[in-house]
């Protein structure tokens, strides 16, 4: 069955001719709920069970029903993913186990620039989530683990003007932090818009401790790191209906913060040699900006043929200052280091995409796609030692520039065939090129290619009951997938400068440098999937894979006149193998979900045991119930489980990381129809987050840290007006 798409972006590849921008109103959430509800013209379930190519969609309602703050909260009770959510640092997703590149994350179907982050965008800009097991020949080939589609939300349809405010306050550690949240839309003649502005302020106050040992070394570190961060966020949307035949949408994202934190650490040491410093202090801020824009154009041809075309650009900038001193057990100033940093990055993309049913069951689409991203950094250091003069002495100074360029191409075309009401299969070819080029003063120059040919295949097979459904509404189905995919290095990666530490260097915590000879890492993936749908909400699945890939892509620590340097190197083969089970269901004023995952992996060339991909837990799941208490009352909550990791990456080298345990409630007040007041509360049980090192060599080394987590509590008054 062929599905109407909503916008330039589809959530499954092929889908029948249409408006590409049908939007209806849900009438129920219209009447009760103060946030717009926009859908298309499918509910989630519906398209999930309809659709020939795997995908789950989060609508918006779940993305705010339990008042996350960022994605990466709503996306860690989701099927398959776990969130490697380390106080102080960017979160990372993890699909089936795997993390990094390994997870494609699409803004309206684009690639995501390097360095976003899940963090980087309100859940109240986004219109839906769509997670992609399989990745379509439209979407793109470097997805070994799938993709993460972010809809960012469309101008609102109707007539009357939507306004929408949500003033509140989280506490967290005892430090508040403010936010407002507005949003307008309205229509004027054949233009819809929508503008929504997001102000608010974060505190981040962690501390820890970080303790190594070896033969004759033991020593413990206790550290604090205080990071604070204003932030404003504009996302206005545009659509445009000239004609009958054409509609053209554009939309931005802009983000500017202001930065800056304060980390402190002091060594205790029982045994051994010190570090240089026993004591630090280092202070850091910056005011990056981050903006996105995108304008696409569709036209309806003839003969249920559309044309759809996109020009998107992103731009980013950081320019930060970092002020650094070490010191000796008594807090004297031994050495003084200012650094300053400014990466700029650029990416500019045109895509086009040419739909058209042809014959009996066939919806045929065929597209390119081009882009251009350059990267500039900086990186200036001035040191003065005060080891041997009380004014100090200023030591040689570095002065690092490179400038990398990546051009990138594709084309694609697919086939949607609905064979009969049972069976409907999807093929998809996809051609990918990337050329990366690089320069600077303190490495040497990069020019790396690489094209990936990625075929994809699925199937779904609808069950007797499906197609006739029983009394009791219940579908069974079979998904079947084989596909090949591949991540290529980023820049980082590729370039060899080196990144170093600012004390204590080790083989647990190494200097980092890139390798320009660093190869794509291809992927053959096969997929198998079992559904039942019951009713309008019900919904069981188990799902299975199996990703072999090539060139898998691990670190090689080593060391050169007393530094120790990790590099990423190419190792061989890795298998990758996993179960998912997943149901949800409505009774009565209850609402639950539950999903589970079991996940295994072997690196070929490493010895065991604990031969897995870095960091992938052996079980993971999610546990939810929500209650509807009347008219006016909404509560529930979720919990999140993953399991105990230990990963070895060679025969010297290997990681752990402590179960992590998440319990999150929320309430709803419905005041009136246009007003309500959430309540809720993030990482009640707040556990240690407990991360482990081992190097194994001569000489060994372990090495674990400790880092302490603190329960946030929201508070949010949600007022509509209309």
């Amino acid at each position: 069955m062929r599905l109407l798409r909503t916008g330039t972006i589809a959530l499954c590849p092929l889908l029948a001719s249409g408006p590409a921008h049908a939007q209806t109103v849900e009438p129920a959430l219209a009447q009760q709920a103060p946030v717009q509800q926009v859908k298309v013209s499918a509910a989630a379930a519906d398209l999930r069970r309809q659709s020939t190519t795997t995908a789950i969609v989060v609508k918006r309602d779940e993305l705010l029903r339990q008042g996350d703050a960022t994605l990466a909260e709503v996306l860690k009770r989701q099927p398959g993913i776990t969130v490697d959510a380390t106080p102080g640092r960017q979160s990372g997703i993890r699909m089936r186990g795997l993390a990094g590149g390994y997870v494609a994350i699409l803004l309206d179907g684009v690639p995501a620039p390097a360095g976003f982050a899940l963090e980087s965008i309100s859940p109240d800009l986004v219109e839906r989530v769509e997670i992609q097991r399989v990745a379509t020949a439209e979407t793109t080939g470097q997805a070994v683990a799938g993709a993460i589609n972010i809809v960012l939300r469309k101008p609102g349809a109707g007539n009357a003007a939507r306004d929408e405010i949500k003033a509140g306050s989280a506490v967290s550690a005892g430090y508040a932090m403010p936010s407002l949240v507005a949003q307008h839309g309205g229509r004027a003649g054949t233009l819809t818009y929508t503008l929504g502005a997001t102000v608010k302020r974060e505190h981040n106050p962690v501390s820890g401790v970080d303790s190594e040992q070896g033969p004759g070394l033991l020593h413990r570190t206790a550290w604090s790191d205080h990071r604070i961060g204003d932030m404003l966020e504009l996302a206005p949307r545009l659509g445009w209906r000239p004609g009958a035949a054409d509609s053209v949408t554009a939309q931005a994202y802009v983000r500017l913060r202001r930065n800056g934190s304060l980390h402190t650490e002091r060594e205790t040491l029982e045994a051994g040699a010190p570090a240089a410093f026993r004591e630090t202090a280092a202070r850091w801020r910056e005011r990056p900006l981050k903006a996105f824009a995108d304008l696409a154009w569709t036209r309806q041809l003839e003969d249920g043929a559309s044309l759809e075309t996109k020009l998107s650009g992103y731009h980013s900038r950081r320019g930060a200052d970092f002020f650094f001193t070490g010191s000796d057990a008594d807090g004297m100033p031994l050495e003084t280091r200012h650094v300053a940093s400014g990466p700029v990055e650029r990416d500019l993309g045109f895509k086009g995409t040419w739909r058209r049913p042809v014959g009996a069951g066939h919806a045929l689409a065929a597209g390119w796609e081009a882009g251009h991203k350059t990267r500039s950094e900086f990186r200036a250091e001035r040191r003065v030692d005060y080891r041997n003069a009380a004014t100090g002495v200023p030591l040689p100074a570095s002065d690092e520039r490179y400038r990398a360029s990546v051009r990138r191409s594709a084309f694609y075309i697919q086939d949607e065939w609905e064979l009969d009401k049972a069976w409907s299969a999807y093929l998809g070819l996809r051609r990918e090129d990337l050329r990366t080029r690089g320069t600077g003063n303190a490495s040497a120059p990069v020019d790396v290619g690489s094209g990936v040919w990625s075929p994809t295949a699925q199937v779904l097979v609808k069950l007797p009951p499906a197609v006739q459904p029983n009394a009791e509404g219940r579908h069974d189905q079979f998904r079947f997938a084989v596909s090949r995919s591949y991540k290529a290095p980023d820049i980082a990666q590729l370039m060899p400068r080196r990144y170093t530490v600012d004390n204590n260097n080790s083989a647990n915590n190494p200097d980092q440098q890139g390798n320009l000879g660093l190869r794509p890492e291809l992927a053959l993936n096969v997929d198998l999937a079992w559904e039942r749908y019951v009713g309008k909400d019900g919904m069981l699945g188990v799902s299975a894979f199996d990703k072999r890939i090539r060139d898998v892509t691990l670190d090689r620590v080593f060391e050169t006149d007393g530094v120790w340097t990790a590099t990423p190197v190419n190792a061989g083969r890795a298998r990758v193998r996993g179960v998912e089970f997943e149901a949800k269901g409505t009774r009565g004023a209850l609402a639950g979900r539950i999903n589970l995952s079991r996940n295994w992996s072997r690196l070929e060339r490493v010895p065991g045991p604990d031969n897995r991909i870095d960091g992938q837990p052996a079980w993971s799941g999610n546990l939810g119930l929500d209650w509807t208490a009347g008219a006016r009352l909404e509560m529930g909550g979720s919990a999140s489980y993953r399991g105990h990791y230990a990963s070895r990456q060679s025969a010297v080298l290997a990681g752990s990381g402590a179960p992590r345990r998440l319990l999150d409630l929320y309430a709803v007040w419905k005041v009136d129809r246009n007003a309500r007041l959430r309540l809720s509360a993030n990482d009640l049980l707040h556990q240690d987050n407990v991360l482990g090192s081992v190097y194994g060599g001569d000489g060994w080394r372990a090495r674990s840290v400790a880092i302490r987590t603190h329960t946030t509590w929201r508070v949010v008054w949600e007022q509509s007006v209309r």
